[in-house]
């Protein structure tokens, strides 16, 4: 059985996180994948677009397991995550998909009102 859960943070953001699979070890190994062609999802070859969703989680995991490490004191583990933070960011800046998925993290963000 697994587990999804929603954990509040500063970064109250709607996608499906669990927190046993890390999204950016999963997003790394897509990206391989991508780059030399033998990524396919659907039984179509993939397109850059579709690692999209891949991004946001990791982004969105990264984001969460800073804060949690501050908030535990942990700061070792958090500086981890701040630089695997930026290596995530460079490979995003490199495919040229900031925008979509800054696009795809506000869609999934609740919003108030």
């Amino acid at each position: 059985m697994t587990t999804f859960t929603q954990i509040p943070s500063p970064f109250n953001r709607n996608i499906e996180y669990n927190p046993m699979i890390n999204h950016f070890v999963k997003f790394q190994s897509a990206l391989a994948s991508f780059n030399n062609s033998a990524l396919f999802i659907g039984g179509r070859k993939a397109t850059k677009q579709q690692l999209v969703p891949m991004i946001a989680r990791a982004e969105v995991q990264l984001c969460r397991n800073i804060v949690d490490g501050i908030q535990r004191g942990s700061l070792t583990y958090a500086e981890r995550q701040v630089e695997e933070l930026s290596q995530l960011n460079e490979i995003t800046g490199k495919l040229c998909l900031r925008k979509d998925v800054a696009y795809y993290i506000a869609q999934q963000t609740p919003t108030k009102g």
